[in-house]
Formats: structure tokens, C-alpha cells, sequence
């Protein structure tokens, strides 16, 4: 009885340390995340796919970029038919520039599900030219660079740092997402706000987090 006890309070223990790690991760502390996410690899308690998944995006977050390989990789041994996994690793193998990993991880999202249009958009920086290729890695830089400082809340700088991305690559949403995103929630500017949310709308129609936004703003 004090050994079920005992399982059910860590079992509490190990999901709430998961949530608290998972925001950590969303809102761009990647080291913080880590440091939560770590210590529960080997939790019995918890789906070990999404944490195995969501620790390699804590590390890739921090350039550990082998190291969140390794996490994605034990993530597919458990379920290889999850197509989010094999696009993640085509990424990650992008960033590495890994062009051979790369293209039989895309190969193998697409064939799980060949409808997802932002999987194309991988496939093509994957075959393209070096040109595209370098220009998605200057893409992803400046990203993670916007990211940084949105983390210190300095708002109009994060913004120039996410439209130099998309003078570099521009073939989906999420930045113009993102752009928007800020203009509604940190500078007050609806009308622009909206503007960036087309844009995203634009290159993926089918999103339904990006229309959601629109709506949104539009009220």
C-alpha cells in the first residue's frame, strides 16, 4: 500500500515537472526546459515519445543539435509512424546540414502523410540549390535570434529580425505568424497584426491556428 502510495504522489510529481518543462519549452527557455525534462527520462509515468520529443526540441533550442538527434531518434524507435517525428529529424539533419539524413526523413514524413504542403517545403530546401539551402540556415539563425529578444521583451527588434528571416525564406507561415502575433499582443496594432496573419494564411491555407488569429483581430 505505501509503494502504490508513494508511485501515485511521483507520478503527480513527474507530470507536473513535464507541464512546467513543456511551457518552459514553448515560450523559448530552452536550457530551463532541459534542466526540467532531463531528470524525467527514465519516468515511468509518462508518455516517453512526446518526452523524448520535447527534450530534443529543448536541446536543438540550444544548438545541441547531436544531442536532440539522439532523443528524436529513440522517439521513433518507440513510434515510427508519427510523421511530426520525421519531419523534426529531416530539420535537425537541415541544420547539421545532413543533406543525405536529411532527404530519407522527409522521404518518410511524406509518405505518412503526403498532404502535409509543409513538408514539401522541406523536400525543396532539401533538393535545392546551395543557394536555398544557405539562405534557409541565415532563415533559421535570425529566428532564433528574434526569439531572443522577444525573451527580454524588446518587441520592435525581434520584429526587424523576423522580416530580415522571411527576406531569406518566406515559403511558409509561421514567421508572418509570429510578426503578427507580436503586433496584436505587444504593439498594439491590430490593422498590421492582421496584414502578417494573410501573409501566413497566404503561404499555409490550411492552418487553422493562423485563420483562428485573423478572426481574432478582425473582431
Amino acid at each position: 500500500m505505501l509503494n502504490k502510495i508513494k508511485g501515485f504522489f511521483q507520478k503527480m510529481k513527474d507530470k507536473k515537472a513535464f507541464k512546467v518543462g513543456i511551457k518552459k519549452l514553448d515560450n523559448g527557455y530552452y536550457q530551463e526546459a532541459a534542466r526540467i525534462l532531463l531528470p524525467l527520462e527514465d519516468s515511468p509515468h509518462l508518455n516517453q515519445e512526446m518526452l523524448y520529443f520535447n527534450l530534443a526540441g529543448a536541446l536543438i533550442g540550444q544548438d545541441k543539435l547531436n544531442k536532440g538527434e539522439k532523443y528524436l531518434k529513440e522517439a521513433i524507435e518507440i513510434d515510427a509512424e508519427q510523421d511530426y517525428l520525421w519531419a523534426t529529424l529531416a530539420e535537425v539533419n537541415i541544420l547539421q546540414e545532413k543533406w543525405g539524413s536529411a532527404e530519407k526523413a522527409i522521404k518518410k514524413a511524406l509518405k505518412l502523410e503526403p498532404e502535409k504542403k509543409i513538408y514539401q517545403t522541406k523536400k525543396d530546401v532539401i533538393y535545392g540549390s546551395q543557394e536555398l539551402k544557405e539562405n534557409y540556415l541565415k532563415y533559421f539563425k535570425l529566428l532564433k535570434e528574434s526569439i531572443e529578444e522577444q525573451k527580454q521583451e524588446n518587441w520592435k527588434k525581434a520584429v526587424e529580425l523576423l522580416i530580415e528571416a522571411v527576406e531569406h525564406y518566406d515559403k511558409t507561415g509561421y514567421v508572418y505568424n509570429q510578426i503578427g502575433a507580436i503586433y496584436n499582443n505587444n504593439l498594439g496594432n491590430k490593422e498590421l497584426a492582421a496584414e502578417f496573419f494573410k501573409k501566413a494564411i497566404e503561404r499555409e491555407p490550411e492552418n487553422e491556428v493562423f485563420k483562428r488569429n485573423l478572426k481574432q483581430v478582425l473582431r
